[in-house]
C-alpha cells in the first residue's frame, strides 16, 4: 500500500499521538503508575537482596539470580526463608522459580510441599511457580509424594506443573501415574500434548 492510500509511517503515527493530549495525559499517567510499581516491588524485595549480597549474589532482583552453577547451592536456605514471608506475589514467584533445582529437595522439600499445599488460587502465579519447584527438585525418593500431589484434585491446574518432574522419572510408578493421570481432565491436554510431540 502506498502512503496516498491510507498508510502512514511509525514515526508518523507517533507524532500524531504525541499531538493528542489525552493520549499523551494516558501514556503519563501509566508511566508513572509504572514507575510507582517497580519502586514498591524494589522496597519490598529489599531484605532479599541485601541477605544474597551478604552471601556474595550481586543481583537486583530474585528473578536475576543464576541457579544453574554449584555456588548456588548457598543461596538455597535464604531463599526458603524468604518463600515464607509476605511478599508481593511476583517476588514469591520469583523466589519459587529459583528453587527449581535439585539442590533443593535435601533441605527444602517439605517447605516446599507445604507452601504449594497452602497457597490459594488468588496467587496462582505463585502456586504454579511452586509447582515448577517441586517438579525442578524431585527426585526418585520423593516420587511417590510428588505423584501424590499430582493425583490430589484440590490442588487444581497447578498440578501440571508437577508432570515434568514425574515424566522426567524412569520409576514404572511413574509411567504408571502418567497413563492414570491422561484421563483428569485438568491434566489430560499436556499429557495428550507429549504424545503428539513424541510421533
Amino acid at each position: 500500500m502506498t502512503k496516498s492510500r491510507g498508510w502512514i509511517t511509525a514515526e508518523e503515527h507517533e507524532k500524531q499521538l504525541q499531538a493528542d493530549p489525552e493520549f499523551v495525559l494516558r501514556r503519563t499517567a501509566q508511566m508513572k503508575a509504572l514507575a510507582e510499581r517497580e519502586e514498591l516491588l524494589r522496597r519490598a524485595e529489599a531484605p532479599l537482596v541485601e541477605d544474597l549480597t551478604r552471601l556474595g549474589f550481586e543481583v537486583k532482583s530474585v528473578w536475576f539470580l543464576k541457579n544453574n552453577n554449584s555456588e548456588f547451592r548457598r543461596a538455597i536456605p535464604v531463599l526458603l526463608d524468604h518463600l515464607r514471608r509476605p511478599y508481593p506475589d511476583v517476588i514469591r514467584s520469583g523466589i519459587a522459580q529459583a528453587l527449581a533445582v535439585r539442590a533443593t529437595r535435601k533441605i527444602g522439600w517439605r517447605i516446599l510441599v507445604e507452601e504449594f499445599r497452602n497457597t490459594g488460587y488468588d496467587h496462582k502465579e505463585v502456586k504454579d511457580s511452586l509447582g515448577a519447584a517441586l517438579s525442578g527438585a524431585a527426585d526418585n525418593s520423593v516420587m511417590e509424594e510428588l505423584i501424590g500431589l499430582a493425583k490430589d484434585r484440590s490442588l487444581g491446574t497447578s498440578r501440571i506443573m508437577l508432570l515434568r518432574g514425574i515424566r522426567r522419572s524412569r520409576l514404572p510408578q511413574a509411567s504408571q501415574a502418567i497413563a492414570e493421570l491422561a484421563d483428569d481432565p485438568e491434566l489430560a491436554k499436556e499429557i495428550k500434548s507429549w504424545r503428539r510431540k513424541s510421533k
